[in-house]
């Protein structure tokens, strides 16, 4: 039962970070309108059940994170690196003042650091789960019985929310 609480996040942050991706390479090229708060929330957001999943995982199977860190070592570090590049350009694209006119390199840029970070957690999760499910690594069950009303308490907080906001956005 314990993967299931590193997956239900990650199953959750997928079809989001797909559309996060589809919106960065939609984007290329046309005016800048600052991206407005639906861009803001929704990244915001989704991030969040990465996170969440991220910490189940070293919770549940801290015996494994090592192990895990030392296989994935690569993907995590180019993940990191196109993250904070990503939010750099995020930065640069959403925030700082500058002409109307689109800057194109940095468009596409950004578009690409979603390809790279999407490639580099596609791996780094493959891994986690060979170790979880492969290695034999067993899950602290102490935490258990704590994350059960975590998880029925996270997911609809972080859902409903975004629910709407994706419904209002879509008027």
């Amino acid at each position: 039962m314990a993967p299931f609480f590193v997956l239900i996040p990650l199953i959750a942050y997928v079809p989001m970070f797909i559309y996060e991706l589809y919106i960065s390479f939609r984007r290329i090229g046309k005016p800048l309108d600052k991206g407005g708060e639906y861009l803001h929330a929704t990244w915001e957001v989704t991030h969040t059940f990465l996170i969440l999943s991220i910490n189940y995982f070293v919770w549940l199977y801290s015996d494994a994170v090592v192990d895990v860190g030392r296989a994935a070592f690569g993907a995590l570090l180019l993940f990191g690196a196109a993250f904070i590049v990503r939010a750099v350009l995020y930065t640069q694209l959403f925030y700082i003042k500058s002409s109307v006119k689109p800057n194109t390199l940095v468009d596409w840029l950004f578009a690409l650091t979603h390809v790279v970070m999407a490639g580099s957690l596609i791996y780094a999760i493959a891994i986690a789960m060979s170790f979880i499910i492969g290695a034999g690594y067993e899950a602290n069950q102490t935490f258990l019985p704590l994350l059960w009303p975590g998880i029925i308490l996270m997911l609809p907080l972080i859902s409903v929310p975004l629910y709407f906001l994706y419904k209002t956005k879509s008027r």
